[in-house]
């Protein structure tokens, strides 16, 4: 077990510092810097997810390299590009904008991760029924600025029976959130994200938080997706201070992130009504 340890360290190091020496520079803006700044505040959130989805890998009692992973949100494709090189079959997804990315589809190609692209706001997904065992959605759904559950639906369909839904995000129920209203300020974006997001020179595009959730609004929605709770735990991306890290002790869910692990206890068959305003 150690050494299995030891080896996703060392790989999600190694991908890391590949993205390092040579940039992605997803929407060819010249933020390769930003990225690598990125990256460098991201590694022990990518690490805790590798972990997490190590130990669901284990519980479907197959071999890696039967076992076939969808990454929704690939992004820069690191958590992609590790499971890959683990040994398991991976798919990254993530917007065409992104992916027309040919430095970025060199990187997946030289992993061994399959490519799809798609905007998840046309409700479907270029995949077959049942084709993956697990379904990764990592800091994902609070950027959806549209109704989340036909999204759900398309992610129930692809994942086989059994399989599993990982989703990580941050929890808006947070003690940081809480202290922010008290003191009257606002929990989502700045104002000014929105003439980020906005910009030609800007990363920005898929930057904003739409929609955050609660812990028990998290539950609802993955149950309605037709998924039963695994488990639901709280943690921080970052170093609190003493106060806060009591408060945690006390209230975890107080926490800034959350992740579930859901599997797949039914075929959900959703009867949306789909018009200009709900899309």
């Amino acid at each position: 077990m150690q050494r299995t340890s030891d080896e996703h360290k060392q790989i999600l190091d190694s991908v890391i510092r590949e993205l390092h020496d040579d940039p992605v520079d997803l929407l060819s803006i010249g933020d390769g810097a930003g990225e690598s700044l990125y990256l460098d505040r991201s590694r022990l959130s990518y690490l805790r997810t590798l972990e997490d989805l190590l130990r669901v890998a284990g519980k479907l009692g197959m071999e890696r390299g039967q076992i076939r992973i969808l990454e929704i949100g690939a992004f820069l494709g690191v958590v992609s590009c590790t499971l890959a090189r683990l040994g398991f079959a991976v798919t990254a997804l993530d917007l065409p904008e992104f992916m027309v990315n040919q430095r970025l589809k060199d990187r997946y190609y030289r992993h061994g991760v399959k490519t799809l692209a798609a905007n998840l706001r046309d409700y479907a997904l270029p995949a077959q029924s049942g084709e993956f065992d697990i379904v990764i959605m990592c800091e994902t759904l609070e950027h959806l600025n549209f109704n989340p559950l036909p999204v759900l639906a398309e992610v129930n369909r692809v994942v086989a029976g059994g399989g599993y839904l990982y989703l990580s995000l941050p929890n808006q129920a947070s003690l940081v959130n809480r202290a922010k209203l008290l003191t009257g300020r606002s929990i989502h974006n700045p104002i000014g994200d929105f003439t980020a997001q906005l910009s030609r020179d800007s990363n920005m595009i898929v930057g904003i938080h739409w929609r955050e959730y609660t812990a028990a609004e998290l539950k609802e929605l993955v149950e309605l997706g037709g998924f039963s709770m695994v488990s639901h735990f709280f943690f921080t991306t970052h170093r609190a201070g003493i106060p806060a890290r009591c408060m945690y002790l006390l209230f975890p869910r107080l926490r800034g992130n959350q992740t579930i692990v859901a599997r797949k206890t039914a075929q959900t068959q959703p009867v949306f009504r789909f018009c200009e305003a709900s899309r």
